[in-house]
């Protein structure tokens, strides 16, 4: 299941935030850098992964929002290994060609 909310919006559309959204994000992880942020959890609800990944120097990682850059990719594929292992083989290859080459 997939759940969609909506933070640090600004201006005319801070009204289309989600009530909560802020404290939610927190509670994953998410930190002021960027958008997207999201997380896998697991049917309890317990988190699995951010797209925080670690990153020397950082304490708290960077956020790879939309992975373009190969350790976004790379960390985004590690998460998806570690959040979905049922998920086949072709369907992780599938996915991670189409973002090794993406437009940019």
């Amino acid at each position: 299941m997939i759940a969609r909310f909506d933070v640090q919006e600004h201006g005319d559309k801070a009204s289309l935030e989600t009530p909560g959204g802020g404290a939610l994000a927190a509670q994953l992880g998410a930190k002021d850098s960027g958008l997207p942020f999201f997380a896998f959890l697991d049917e309890h609800g317990e988190l699995i992964a951010n797209s925080y990944r670690p990153v020397p120097g950082k304490p708290d990682g960077a956020n790879i929002g939309h992975p373009m850059e190969p350790e976004e990719i790379d960390y985004f594929m590690g998460m998806l290994r570690k959040a979905v292992p049922a998920l086949s083989s072709t369907d992780t290859k599938l996915i991670e060609d189409y973002l090794r080459n993406q437009k940019r």
